[in-house]
This record gives C-alpha cells, sequence and structure tokens, in this order.
C-alpha cells in the first residue's frame, strides 16, 4: 500500500484501542489534577486555570465531536458561572472516560496496555503501526537494537506526514542506509543518532505519549514482549530523560 494512503487511511478510521488507550489515561489524569479556579474569573491564557482548559478542550475534542460541543458550551458560560465551571468541566472528563472505558471493555481491550506471546508477531505489528501512524507531528523510536527492517516495516509508512527521530546502537549503520533511501524517495530526512547508553525501549509520539516496549522492536512477536503506555506525569519525565539523551547522542 501506498506509504500516504496507509496513512491516510488511518486517520480517516480514527483512534484504535491503544489509542483509546492513552486518551483515557489523560482524561482521568486530568481529571485528577483539576486546578483551584477561585471565585474571580481568570482571562490570562497562561494562567494555570486556562491552560488547563485548553489542555482538556483538545483531548475532548479528540474524543468525539459530542464532547468537544458539550465543552465549547460549558467555555462559554466560563465568564458568568467561574467558580462553578471547574466541576463542570470535571463531569464532562468523567463522563467522557467512561465512555471509552466502556467501549474498550466491549472490544475486549479494558487492561491498558497489551502483552505478546512469540507467535503474536502480527498482533504486534498492527498495534505498534496504529500507534505510530496515529503522530500528527513527531516519532522517536528508542531502541539500542533498532535495525533497517524494523524502520522500513514501522516507520516508511509514515512517508513524509511527520518528523521521525530514532536513537539507536547496534544497528546504527543498517539504519542509516534505510533512511538515505528514505530521504532519496521523500526528500525529508529523518533524525539519526547513535548512545552506547540506551537501555529502555521506547516509542514517544508527538512529544507527549510515551509507549515502553518489553525487547527489542526488532524481535518482537518472535519473543513474548509487552506495549504498554505510560501515565502521563510519568511519560513527561521519561520523555525529559531521553531527550537530554538524545542531545548527547552522536549524530549518524
Amino acid at each position: 500500500m501506498n506509504n500516504n494512503l496507509e496513512r491516510l487511511q488511518k486517520q480517516l478510521m480514527g483512534d484504535g484501542h491503544a489509542e483509546k488507550q492513552v486518551l483515557l489515561l489523560k482524561l482521568l489524569h486530568e481529571f485528577e489534577n483539576a486546578p483551584h479556579f477561585g471565585e474571580k474569573y481568570v482571562a490570562d491564557a497562561d494562567s494555570v486555570p486556562q491552560r488547563w482548559i485548553a489542555r482538556i478542550g483538545a483531548l475532548l475534542t479528540r474524543a468525539g465531536i459530542e464532547h468537544k460541543l458539550k465543552f465549547n458550551s460549558i467555555r462559554q458560560t466560563s465568564v458568568q458561572f467561574w467558580s462553578l465551571t471547574r466541576e463542570s468541566f470535571r463531569r464532562h472528563l468523567l463522563s467522557a472516560a467512561e465512555e471509552i472505558r466502556l467501549a474498550l471493555e466491549l472490544d475486549g481491550h479494558e487492561d491498558i496496555g497489551q502483552v505478546y506471546g512469540s507467535q503474536q508477531q502480527y498482533d504486534f505489528l498492527r498495534d505498534l503501526k496504529e500507534i505510530i501512524l496515529g503522530a500528527q507531528t513527531e516519532v522517536l523510536v528508542v531502541d539500542p537494537y533498532f535495525d533497517g527492517q524494523a524502520f522500513e516495516t514501522y516507520l516508511g509508512p509514515l512517508g513524509s506526514g511527520c518528523s521521525i527521530r530514532i536513537l539507536c546502537s547496534r544497528y546504527s549503520s543498517d539504519v542509516a542506509g534505510h533512511v538515505a533511501a528514505f530521504s532519496g524517495q521523500y526528500n525529508v530526512k529523518p533524525a539519526l543518532r547513535k548512545s552506547q547508553d540506551l537501555h529502555d525501549r521506547l516509542v514517544i509520539i508527538d512529544r507527549s505519549d510515551c509507549w515502553i516496549v518489553g525487547g527489542s522492536i526488532k524481535d518482537a512477536g518472535k519473543k513474548p514482549t509487552y506495549l504498554v503506555p505510560l501515565q502521563p506525569n510519568i511519560a513527561l519525565t521519561k520523555i525529559e530523560i531521553y531527550e537530554a539523551l538524545w542531545c548527547d547522542a552522536k549524530p549518524v
């Protein structure tokens, strides 16, 4: 399938169960960490309440058009009923979270993350590609044993749709060959760096969603593994750590 067509098809299909699991985690995180609004309306866009409202607006839009419309309705009355707005938003967050939770349960994906046996190569490939194709701006793969075949399988379908960064080690020369071919076709060069200080296997989407993989991506499905999203606060810490490692890593 043409790479751009595969990515477009993913966008038209909407979120899969893996992305819904991340959205559920984020909705519950914002529900539990809603800031105090106070009694008087705060108009400053950089204030804690307004930044929180902006974040949940993006999440609720992702949850569906009906949640977007309800969010806009609450926001329109926030100036007049500021002291009550916080709880109105929290009720909406919880309602959206429960709707997603029920949908996941009905699909048999109520457990956050997924464990794969040694003969589930296709299931792992399908789920990880779904996560990667859902990226809007950037994908960062961290894996000491990431190789050229893994690049072709998981990152090739992105085409020129978003930026790609790869932090690897042992097979960096092999990956470099695939990066060169990719760049020649799409006129977009993925960034490739090499580091000896890698242990985790991570897939970071849009610098916000962080998935941890139980083993090397190239062997996933051949050996038992897992694919688990990190809680939002843990994900941000993990991303900061690997952004620092990226800065120190050697370009290939």
